[in-house]
């Protein structure tokens, strides 16, 4: 009963923006990640079984090397993905009325591969990146493509825009014991960028971009369904098979040499068709100790509206056909603390490691909400690198 993946063309972007300059390194660089994210249980208040239940454990390993090739730079990732626990598949209406989880029956495991290329070079005095992905699971399989065009102004502005394209098949395997469950389908995400980067001073960057989304297909979550009271009886979740969104972002980097210290500050808003619109603002300083380590604490909070089609149960069957109960579809907010710390070994070397804990929840959202979702996600990440220039 997994939740449904996502490879969406803003991974394209991102890997195309690795190879762009001022992210390309001189030498050849290798960095190897690991990372263990565990959500915790869902407590037996919040569980119509009336006991606790386990969810995800994901398991992740990534490595990515970097090489310059004359003018031209080349990357390549590979990822390799382990999953098991159980996920959210519908909620009821407890016995006082407030809305109890129901989670997937056997526990799950699963495995994903991913890669992800690209390819920087030189064109008509600017610089474009390439990039191409494959991501393969049992029950998932994706293809991605993007490029970005960086353009300078001169020494204080510089732009940017990209393109990112990702088509999706989708085949449920594990967990889809329900006998309206779709044997296939098919879904493609065409994602729009464009940036600006100014200086302003010394010590002091600010970057904005707007980007464009556009999902098209089956975009319903094939192992969630919703419970329909009038019913008294479950149905399978869906949604719009179109959805446009739009996202600003807006970063700010100060630099503080006295200190040896740099702030960031990011935002983000959101907004889609669907009628989600989400604030994300994230707060962290990366502060030098001494010449060879770092460490960088970081708070992020983030809010959202419901979707039009949301609610935890139904009374009865809406007139469109449009159902979920997915936490994710419904109103919330989260916040989440992040520590990193990195350490340089010799000339060539780096270790790091890094905690993130996050918690969601009605009280933390922007606007009051009324009922919240009983399968909101609370988890704990542990991450560790290695890294080696040569």
């Amino acid at each position: 009963m997994a939740a449904i993946k996502k490879i969406t063309a803003l991974a394209a972007l991102t890997q195309a923006a690795l190879a762009l300059p001022g992210t390309a390194a001189a030498d050849v660089s290798t960095d190897y990640l690991y990372s263990d994210y565990r959500e915790g249980d869902i407590s037996a208040s919040r569980s119509a079984s009336g006991r606790a239940a386990e969810r995800y454990e994901i398991q992740s390993h990534l490595f990515r090397v970097v090489a310059p090739l004359g003018e031209q730079t080349l990357g390549l990732d590979l990822s390799y993905e382990t999953m098991s626990g159980a996920s959210p598949w519908f909620v009821t209406p407890g016995a006082d009325g407030k809305p109890v989880q129901v989670m997937s029956g056997a526990s799950i495991r699963e495995e994903r591969i991913d890669a992800q290329g690209t390819w920087a070079l030189p064109l008509l005095g600017q610089r474009i990146a390439l990039s191409a992905g494959y991501s393969d699971e049992e029950d998932y399989r994706a293809i991605n493509g993007g490029a970005e065009l960086q353009i300078d102004s001169g020494e204080a502005l510089s732009w940017s825009a990209g393109v990112g394209y990702s088509d999706d098949r989708l085949e449920p395997t594990v967990g889809a014991s329900s006998p309206d469950v779709i044997d296939h389908a098919t879904r493609s995400t065409l994602t729009l960028y464009g940036g600006a980067s100014l200086i302003l001073g010394e010590s002091t960057i600010v970057q904005t971009s707007l980007s464009f989304g556009n999902n098209d297909g089956y975009l319903t979550d094939p192992y969630k369904r919703v419970y329909v009271e009038s019913q008294s009886n479950t149905i399978a979740e869906s949604r719009p098979d179109g959805r446009q969104s739009w996202a600003l972002s807006t970063k700010l980097r100060h630099n503080l040499a006295s200190l040896g210290g740099a702030l960031h500050v990011d935002y983000r808003y959101y907004q889609d068709d669907w009628k989600i619109r989400a604030h994300t603002l994230e707060i962290a300083w990366h502060q030098a100790l001494g010449d060879t380590w770092r460490i960088a604490p970081a708070l992020r909070w983030y809010s959202q509206s419901q979707a039009f089609f949301y609610e935890p149960y139904f009374e009865d069957f809406r007139d469109d056909g449009f159902a979920s109960s997915d936490y994710r579809m419904s109103p919330f907010g989260a916040l989440s603390a992040r520590l990193d710390l990195t350490k340089t070994l010799f000339e060539h070397w780096a270790i790091g490691a890094g905690v993130e804990y996050y918690q969601a929840s009605g009280d933390y959202a922007l606007k009051s909400v009324d009922v919240e979702n009983p399968g909101l996600v609370e988890y704990l990440s542990l991450r560790a690198r290695l890294s080696y220039r040569f």
